[in-house]
């Protein structure tokens, strides 16, 4: 019995050192490799600079208000002249009523258009399968933050469940539902408050109900004679009572102020894109309209556009990404770059030689890619250098001097190659692994 317990004992110790080896051979073999590699992925690099500046529309403050205001318009809805924008009530009954009121005037609209659908063959895993829509659709509005569009989906959603609720039981128990709802709008709209202000549109333009203080410091206008020391003094007035604005026109624009440095890349006339750090989820593409003098190193420069205006309501001072410049590539470490002398051959592949009667060189840049257990040279152009990485393409002039298609397509980088990043000694055809 003692004997097969030592026994067990030994085997255990012996297989302990040798996992214990295992591991600390692979280890060093690790740290003592001297080839390291990475993976050539895609990748777009940018090159652009951070600019603040100001929002800029044609804009008309709507005086009123006070506590019980109702606006009768979404945020960036479109309204005709002399349209209702907003309603002020004398007493919070008379509010209240009035909120009572639109509820079942919303009610009744969508039973209304679902009875338009109740007699229809729609399958109701169709009708499933809108309503899980816009339960999506309303999930992702909250979660991004966006109250307006929340709305117009909740509202989807209700009238989706409504379909599905009536679309089989039949027409009875919706006829009765729109009765009732209809008799209770009678009772509510003859007990409504006859003293309840209505605001208008003066003119036809687009409405918000934000009211910064802007409206009458900044207008397109006004943008041709700003200056650095203008901007500067740019101020929002105080009083900023009103009950929304009105938003004239389909212009709209962005003055920022820019280092001279930066502004002189940029032209009046030219075009470019901006993207806005907030409010806006889409790279704007914007005139350069115009560019002011130059004071104290800096320029004020005028962005601007006339597409989605109604999404620009609630911006003012904003921060915004001018681009310049895209670039697309292969993205690879910097140190994986290598400019080598590569020797000049003819067509037929014999050597060129100079005067002196030398082959000729020639600078070649490049990276060296695991190709099985050897080492590849493939011939690359630099499109964007950053600090840690540069952006590279497969230089085709270089390629286009090789034998074969095939070799010209085994040398050609792609997605996916393992480069080599570090190496004692690097050369083509080596031998790694």
């Amino acid at each position: 019995m003692k004997n097969s317990s030592l026994a067990m004992r030994l085997a255990m110790a012996v297989i302990f050192l040798a996992v214990i080896a295992y591991f600390g051979f692979n280890m060093a073999a690790y740290f003592m490799d001297p080839y390291i590699t990475t993976v050539a992925y895609g990748f777009t690099g940018e090159n652009a600079v951070t600019v603040s500046g100001y929002v800029v529309r044609d804009e008309e403050v709507l005086t009123g208000g006070g506590e019980l205001v109702y606006s009768a318009r979404g945020e960036g809805e479109r309204v005709g002249k002399g349209g209702t924008v907003a309603l002020i009530y004398q007493s919070a009954q008379a509010l209240d009523d009035a909120n009572a009121l639109r509820a079942l005037e919303e009610q009744l609209e969508q039973l209304q258009y679902a009875r338009t659908l109740a007699s229809g063959t729609q399958a109701s895993a169709r009708l499933d399968d809108e309503i899980r829509d816009a339960l999506m659709a309303f999930r992702r509005s909250l979660a991004g933050g966006k109250a307006s569009s929340a709305g117009d989906t909740s509202s989807a959603l209700r009238t989706a469940v409504l379909k599905r609720s009536y679309a089989y039981s039949g027409t009875g128990e919706l006829e009765a539902a729109i009765a009732g709802l209809q008799e209770q709008i009678s009772v509510l709209s003859a007990a409504a408050d006859p003293s309840t202000a209505r605001i208008t549109a003066p003119d036809a333009g687009i409405f918000s109900s934000l009211v910064d203080g802007y409206e009458s410091v900044l207008n397109l206008e006004m943008l041709e004679m700003l200056t650095p020391e203008r901007y500067r003094e740019i101020q929002a007035v105080q009083d900023t009572a009103g009950v929304g604005r009105m938003v004239y026109g389909s212009k709209w624009a962005f003055a920022a102020l820019m280092e001279a440095e930066d502004a002189g890349r940029l032209a009046e006339g030219d075009t470019v894109t901006l993207r806005f750090q907030k409010g806006l989820e889409r790279d704007m593409t914007m005139r350069v309209e115009t560019i002011s003098p130059q004071q104290d190193g800096q320029r004020v420069v005028v962005f601007s556009s006339e597409k989605y205006l109604s999404l620009t309501t609630l911006l003012r001072r904003q921060n915004a990404l001018v681009i310049f410049d895209t670039y697309s590539g292969i993205r690879v470490p910097r140190s994986a770059v290598r400019v080598e002398n590569v020797p000049v051959t003819d067509e037929e592949g014999n050597p060129v030689l100079d005067s002196s009667g030398q082959q000729k060189t020639v600078a070649s840049t490049c990276v060296y890619c695991l190709w099985g257990r050897y080492a590849r040279r493939k011939p690359v152009e630099v499109l964007w250098q950053e600090e840690d990485y540069l952006l590279v393409v497969p230089d085709e002039d270089a390629l286009a001097g090789l034998s074969s298609e095939s070799n010209r397509e085994g040398r050609k980088l792609r997605v996916g190659d393992s480069v080599i990043t570090a190496a004692a000694e690097l050369y083509d055809g080596k031998v790694i692994r």
